[in-house]
């Protein structure tokens, strides 16, 4: 008979491994019900956003709606979600529910408006003020020596500024708190005279549009600067530009920091680059331009019509210039209005909503003519201000 005997340590080395054999199942089982967990809502948010997608409603109802009173004379626009009002005597913020968000007092003759994000800025043409007021809140003012033609605000409240000079026009670009940051001189002989400009949300890129007359040519120029470190070294922080001929182009904006597109009266140009933009798609207009509208991932086209029943088309681009969608439509625009992948276009009382890339969601009428249609964070909600109420308005 033999004896069988185990080394030392076997039978604790048999019994670490049972403990390792059921620690390693655990977490096995655990990563399992993590990883189908994980599948289960991404499958239900998949399978939401493509109801969201294809739904289409066929009524809607009202939410909540507040009663408000025209005023002549005020301008309406969309501010972070809210009703931006302006006129003559000042600037105000309300949410979809009526409650005051801020207000700011002024006199102006001539007031103009630039929003993006989460600031807007106001300055009297010819004046030498411009007010800052943020979301959150912050109110500032930026002084000029010069009178104001044009102005622009960044999302973090960077301020460009036209200026009026006898022989020289200025472009000043001022931080939230009045302090020049640069500026450029500008003379109809070396760049032409400045009529637009826009500046993006970061506040590093600069777009300007000059338009330059002489004996033999007409043309149009876009010119991009950079106020961080890759314009740091350039003359005039100049990065790039491009040259039209025989056109002027009144219109150039930052759909975001690295996205920009300008527009004449027989082409859309597409810009892209974050540091040095570069022109990547010209759309040339066969059609009268009417109107432009733009969201931060799409740019709305209304044409004049060839069609004898409708007046008016309506072309939605994608940011890179293609366009993906068309609505021809026969009653007066109020506007267009982007958000959650969707536009709405809206006039008098007509809606119709669709998605960018085509599907239709909604046609029909409002009780009352829209004023202005401002997106939610829901898909299926739009804010409608109307002559006396502010609506919340849900599709179904």
């Amino acid at each position: 008979m033999s004896n069988i005997s185990s080394f030392p340590g076997q039978e604790e080395e048999s019994a670490g491994k049972r403990i390792n054999r059921t620690l390693r199942h655990r977490s096995l089982t655990r990563l399992y019900r993590i990883s189908l967990v994980i599948l289960v809502v991404a499958a239900v948010l998949i399978a939401y956003l493509i109801y969201e997608k294809t739904k289409v409603y066929d009524s809607f109802s009202t939410v909540s709606s507040v009663p408000r009173t025209e005023i002549n004379g005020v301008t309406l626009a969309e501010f972070n979600g809210s009703v931006l009002s302006y006129s003559k005597d000042g600037a105000g913020a309300v949410d979809g529910s009526g409650k005051l968000l801020w207000n700011q007092t002024f006199d102006m003759q001539n007031p103009m408006a630039s929003v993006c994000g989460e600031t807007a800025a106001f300055a009297d043409y010819g004046g030498s003020t411009v007010y800052i007021q943020t979301a959150g809140g912050y109110s500032g003012t930026v002084t000029t020596d010069k009178p104001i033609h044009k102005i622009s605000v960044s999302d973090k409240g960077y301020v460009v500024a036209i200026l009026e000079d006898s022989n020289v026009t200025w472009i000043y670009l001022y931080d939230i708190n009045g302090n020049v940051i640069a500026y450029i001189r500008t003379t109809m002989e070396k760049f032409g005279y400045p009529v637009d400009v826009d500046i993006s949300p970061s506040g590093e890129l600069l777009a300007v549009s000059y338009y330059n007359v002489d004996i033999n040519d007409i043309k149009s120029s876009v010119a991009f600067y950079n106020f961080g470190s890759v314009g740091q070294n350039k003359i005039d922080n100049y990065v790039s530009g491009f040259n039209y001929s025989d056109t002027l182009v009144p219109l150039v904006r930052f759909l975001d920091d690295k996205t920009v597109f300008s527009l004449s009266a027989d082409q859309l140009s597409i810009y892209e680059g974050e540091h040095q933009p570069k022109s990547i798609a010209d759309v040339f207009a066969t059609d009268e331009v009417l109107a432009v509208y733009y969201g931060r991932d799409a740019i709305g086209i209304i044409y004049r019509n060839a069609s004898l029943d409708n007046k008016y088309k309506l072309v939605i681009y994608d940011n890179s210039g293609k366009a993906v969608s068309a609505k021809e439509f026969d009653f007066d625009y109020t506007g267009v209005s982007f958000g959650n992948g969707n536009y709405i276009l809206y006039g008098d009382t007509n809606v119709f909503i669709s998605t960018c890339t085509g599907d239709a969601k909604f046609e029909g009428n409002y009780p009352s003519p829209i004023k202005l249609a401002i997106p939610t964070g829901v898909a299926s909600k739009y804010i409608f201000v109307t002559t006396d109420s502010i609506d919340t308005v849900e599709f179904k």
